[in-house]
């Protein structure tokens, strides 16, 4: 009897261990919301937010950044609309971790192959949505970050900075 009331004691106790480890997981969402436009991959799923540039070392134009290409769409409410893209300020790589003497590298965007600027840039509704196969999708589109003058950085180090696309729809 003394066996049974141990056994009982010890599986009361493993019970009450085995709780004991129990795990919880937190998970942050968060959602930019416009119900107007959104810049999707071409999958429909985001873009990503951090984006790594390879470097290439040499010399001449194959040193570098390498440049990073994604496919993407433009979603809309309204495919009858056109649609203006611009960069919401210059883009380039700021040294963070670098040597005195590094400097900023310009960074150059195209959409489509065609050069984005602050000033913006037009893109007709004919030419985003003549017959994707995504409700409200436009075609697919290239998404390119460069180093506006191929060629080597002098000074190594961490480089770091923020492309801004900022897309609005005409009336």
């Amino acid at each position: 009897m003394n066996l049974i009331t141990k056994l009982f004691a010890a599986a009361a106790l493993a019970t009450a261990s085995m709780s004991a480890h129990a795990v919880q997981a937190d998970i942050t969402v968060w959602a930019d919301i416009d119900p107007t436009l959104a810049l999707l991959k071409a999958d429909g799923t985001p873009l990503s937010d951090v984006v790594e540039l390879g470097y290439r070392a040499g010399s001449g134009t194959t040193a570098g950044l390498v440049p990073w290409t994604d496919q993407v769409r433009v979603f809309s409410n309204d495919i009858t609309k056109d649609i203006t893209v611009r960069l919401g300020s210059a883009p380039s790589l700021i040294p963070t971790m670098a040597g005195p003497t590094a400097t900023a590298v310009p960074l150059s965007v195209h959409l489509n192959s065609v050069a984005l600027t602050a000033a913006g840039v037009d893109f007709t509704a004919a030419s985003l949505f003549p017959g994707s196969n995504y409700p409200g999708a436009s075609i697919v589109l290239p998404l390119t970050i460069s180093q506006t003058t191929a060629g080597p950085i002098a000074v190594a180090g961490r480089y770091e900075g923020i492309v801004s696309l900022v897309m609005v729809q005409k009336s």
